[in-house]
């Protein structure tokens, strides 16, 4: 009988064990699920441009819940957009967002409230002080993978008129971007409007490459809180649970506008 019940509790622990290896394998491919964005390359072609996306591009967020109009943004960006200038539905990349650089300026009049709403935002997304760096550099950035593009208003930047602006030539051409949005981990299928204007030496020929590219949302990317997990998270980095007067004051969608620029 000792002999069967030694058996059993060896079974049990090897069960244990095995399940505490699975879960271990299960999260660590769901951390890497986690920070990939799909976006994939665009299809050879003899005038695909690839574009550095510059480190200062901005990203501005509202929040107008009912009793607080949240206003923030971010001033650094990173990311790489392939675009093919004859046939710009074959343009893919990313834009990143560094969200270690999150500010709010909701109170005009009051910076001492801004500093520690800044504080606050950055630690419900953790990426602030209360989190290890490790932790941090995992939710650093917010990432829009482009993985399909239509409702251009041309294909082709060529065939698009020029306008003279100082010492360049300008052409515009509007478009929906359709992919993944990773915020917090999170991921989200989202449809973004954008305007992207091309910029070349004035003058120059209509097949030539641009020196850069700015690419900027038509209208507010709505990102809801609750999808990314983002929320109130107490001074020990633990979750705090929503409460209606949270739900009140800082809301559930945030509106979120992008200016970045590519060379």
């Amino acid at each position: 009988m000792k002999t069967r019940a030694r058996l059993a509790l060896c079974a049990v622990v090897l069960a244990i064990v095995g399940a505490a290896c699975s879960k271990k394998e299960d999260d660590t491919k769901l951390a890497a699920t986690a920070t990939a964005v799909i976006a994939a390359d665009p299809p050879p072609s003899a005038m695909s441009t690839s574009f550095e996306v510059e480190k200062d591009g901005k990203t501005s967020v509202d929040i107008d819940a009912p009793s607080e109009h949240i206003k923030a943004s971010t001033t650094a960006s990173a990311g790489t957009i392939k675009v093919d200038l004859t046939n710009l539905a074959n343009t893919r990349g990313e834009v990143k967002a560094d969200l270690t650089t999150l500010t709010t300026n909701t109170f005009a009049t009051e910076p001492g409230k801004n500093t520690t709403q800044t504080e606050h935002a950055r630690n419900w997304l953790e990426v602030g002080t209360l989190v290890d760096d490790k932790t941090r550099a995992a939710n650093q950035y917010a990432v829009f993978g482009i993985q399909s593009i239509d409702a251009l208003s041309a294909t082709d930047v060529s065939k698009v008129a020029p306008v003279s602006v100082g010492s360049e030539d300008v052409r515009t051409v509007t478009l929906t971007a359709h992919g993944d949005f990773l915020v917090h981990g999170r991921h989200a299928a989202k449809d973004v409007p954008l305007e992207v204007k091309f910029h070349y030496p004035s003058g120059a020929a209509a097949t030539s490459k641009p020196t850069r590219i700015d690419v900027a949302t038509k209208g507010p990317l709505n990102v809801t809180l609750a999808e990314h997990d983002v929320k109130p998270r107490d001074n020990f980095g633990k979750v705090a649970q929503w409460t209606t007067n949270l739900v009140a004051k800082v809301g559930t969608v945030a509106a979120v506008t992008i200016d970045v620029h590519a060379k």
